[in-house]
């Protein structure tokens, strides 16, 4: 049906009415194959295939110079909705969206498709006669999703989605502040912690069936040493050696007290050996873990996970998580917007309820900061350091949270929200920031800040408060899969973006260590060799005070420095159906699916 509706379409556009249903047309078959860009033969058998489908009623000209009649029996709108919303179920979201675009210049159609996704996102249990009713959860998003290898993952969706089909060495409990068992059982180390020893459990198998061995957990270290995006999680290893088929010994070749952190990262997933070294471009596909789900599908169309029926820790309660991936423009129309839906419901059948008000709403405040990092590499009026200290004074954060809305909630100072951000005051200074331009000799050049299309309002209203001020700034949108390019990273003045620390200490050392990291992207190389040398202080002490302070020196460091200019911190709200139950945030500022389930009975 859809590539016929598609021809159907392309004829009322070209040579009927936009609206469609009952309008009658005179036409040629060779007006016909120039419309559809064919042959007059295709062209007999495209108008056949139309008038089965009851698209069209024909009537073929008689005798030389008569003239065909074709009449269209589908209203355009109502052919275009069926037709997008055909697609979707089959999961092929893209495809849907394209073809409204191109079909529906006014926008109503899409409106129209947008209400319905709503619907079609959430919970939905599915039955078969004779079989058990399956569980589906669908999600929305218009984040990236490159990579599922967990050796080249940069975002945190990324990580979130390598967290669901792979495991780790170790698991952080970021409630009680302690390391669990997860592939390894136990675990020990000598006192400057430099040579651990793990020992793996027994009967743990990938999802291709192999049990994993001590040779996977060396194979997957070793290979991180290639990788550009988290290499600098093994910059301390100097051996990883099998000393039995479960137990690993790891040796550093400087102590580092927080291993035990890196390896609970996603990053540290341990990957199956054998299908990578069989054929790496295949897994990077399909990929393999030993994880609650396994992945049956992924295309720039959806990626689909199923659950694992033979995971060590317990079978998750849902069967399937479809995550669909929406163009950013269509994404913020939906429930929850860009990442996750807002309202997660049970959905029976094929019609979902709206969300009722008395819904319990999960709220909390995103572990992260949306910042602007200067590029230091490239020349301009942005490294005079009185510059960029007058643009942190002249952003008026509280205004701009005010105007805004949405998820925005604080001013921040700095990467991560404590109990006191609620009750500090915006750093907003009019005059001081004159004062500082007109020392930095600011000249009217126009500067280029980089942002992707979720923060480009952002972008737009910082541009707009500059220009008050006299400033020229260019908002340069840049699509996601293209961010991290460092052709267009060192076009750019500033890149405005967020920081997540999912992982404290970590995730503070990825900002400087991670090669092709949007912060350090833009950094002068002699304060990434400082701020190395303090980590490497930081992660021998075995004061977790003392830690603290040296990597909080870092940041104090780009705060005063006007490295970075902090903006806001922002809050997460999802309200939930009544049924819905285990849905709470992780680290990565998602929700684990194997940690939800529905409530067999709801009133």
């Amino acid at each position: 049906m859809q590539a016929t509706a598609e021809r159907y379409l392309e004829l009322m556009e070209r040579l009927g009415s936009p609206a469609g249903g009952g309008d009658r047309i005179e036409v040629s078959l060779e007006e016909l194959s120039a419309c559809w860009f064919c042959t007059t033969r295709n062209a007999k058998l495209i108008v056949r295939k139309l008038v089965e489908d009851g698209l069209i009623v024909w009537h073929a000209g008689r005798g030389r110079g008569n003239r065909s009649h074709l009449t269209f029996l589908a209203e355009r709108d109502s052919l275009l909705l069926q037709v997008s919303q055909q697609l979707a179920e089959k999961g092929e979201y893209k495809q849907a969206f394209e073809g409204i675009n191109s079909h529906d210049p006014g926008g109503a159609v899409k409106e129209r498709f947008v209400q319905w996704l709503n619907g079609h996102f959430g919970h939905d249990t599915e039955a078969s006669d004779g079989n058990p009713a399956v569980h589906v959860l669908r999600i929305p998003v218009s984040a990236n999703l490159d990579t599922l290898d967990p050796a080249e993952v940069y975002s945190a969706f990324e990580a979130h989605s390598v967290k669901q089909i792979f495991d780790q060495l170790v698991h952080y409990d970021a409630v009680s502040g302690q390391f669990l068992p997860e592939l390894a059982h136990a675990w020990e180390s000598n006192a400057d912690m430099t040579e651990w020893t793990f020992y793996l459990r027994r009967g743990v198998t990938f999802h291709h069936g192999r049990e994993l061995t001590s040779e996977d957990v060396r194979f997957t270290l070793d290979r991180l040493r290639e990788s550009r995006a988290n290499r600098w999680m093994v910059r301390g290893l100097k051996q990883v050696e099998c000393a039995g088929p479960r137990t690993v010994r790891i040796s550093l070749d400087r102590p580092n007290r927080i291993f035990l952190r890196y390896l609970s990262s996603s990053a540290m997933s341990i990957v199956p050996a054998d299908l990578i070294l069989e054929d790496e471009a295949r897994f990077k596909q399909l990929p393999v873990g030993t994880g609650p789900f396994r992945v049956t599908a992924w295309s720039e169309e959806r990626l689909e996970l199923t659950a694992n029926s033979e995971y060590y820790q317990g079978r998750a309660h849902l069967d399937r998580v479809v995550i669909a991936f929406i163009p950013e423009d269509s994404a913020t129309a939906l429930v929850g917007g860009e990442r996750f839906p807002s309202a997660l419901e049970v959905e029976e059948g094929a019609g979902a309820s709206d969300p009722a008000e008395d819904w319990p709403t999960i709220e909390a405040l995103s572990k992260g900061s949306m910042l602007i990092s200067w590029n230091l590499r490239i020349p301009g009026p942005h490294h005079a350091i009185a510059f960029r200290r007058a643009i942190d004074l002249l952003v008026n954060r509280t205004e701009m949270i005010r105007e805004l809305g949405e998820y925005r909630v604080y001013p921040s100072r700095g990467f991560r929200p404590t109990e006191r951000t609620p009750l500090l005051k915006d750093r907003y200074d009019p005059e001081s920031a004159r004062r500082l331009l007109r020392e930095s000799g600011y000249d009217g050049e126009t500067l280029v800040l980089n942002t992707i299309g979720r923060y480009e309002p952002d972008a737009r209203w910082i541009a707009r408060q500059c220009a008050a001020f006299g400033i020229a700034i260019e908002v340069a949108v840049i699509p996601k899969k293209l961010v991290y390019d460092q052709d267009i990273l060192q076009r750019a003045h500033a890149i405005l973006f967020e920081v997540l620390i999912a992982r404290e200490d970590v995730c503070e050392v990825e900002n400087y260590e991670q090669e092709g990291h949007l912060l350090n992207a833009g950094l002068p190389p002699e304060m990434i060799r400082w701020a190395v040398e303090q980590i490497d202080l930081a992660l021998a002490t075995d004061r977790a005070e003392e830690r603290r302070a040296l990597l909080e020196g870092i940041e104090e460091r780009l705060r005063e420095d006007a490295l970075v200019t902090f903006l806001l911190h922002k809050k997460l709200n999802t309200q939930v159906h009544p049924a819905v139950r285990g849905a709470g945030y992780n680290a990565h500022d998602w929700m684990d699916f194997k940690d939800i389930w529905i409530e067999p009975t709801v009133g």
